[in-house]
């Protein structure tokens, strides 16, 4: 994966975002934790394309998976999103 914007969620947790390790024109994001090799996601594989993102979050809303509070805050973050790409 090649790194275009990183967010530092603490205690070594970093969100990463950039071109995919399959094919560079499309973006994927990981969850990065520190190790002493690196480091990656420990429960899954770390890397996601964007694309699948969307199709998770609608799966996991349409199960009702996610709990009220992230549900807020995930509404707050696309909303602020489709802001920008209106404005």
């Amino acid at each position: 994966m090649k790194v275009t914007k990183t967010k530092d969620l603490g205690g070594g947790h970093l969100i990463e975002v950039g071109a995919s390790t399959w094919d560079e024109k499309q973006m994927s994001i990981r969850n990065r934790y520190s190790t002493v090799n690196g480091g990656f996601s420990p429960r899954s594989p770390s890397e996601i394309p964007l694309d699948d993102i969307s199709e998770l979050m609608v799966v996991a809303a349409d199960e009702d998976l996610i709990c009220a509070e992230e549900l807020a805050r995930i509404m707050c973050a696309v909303s602020a999103s489709l802001k920008r790409k209106l404005a």
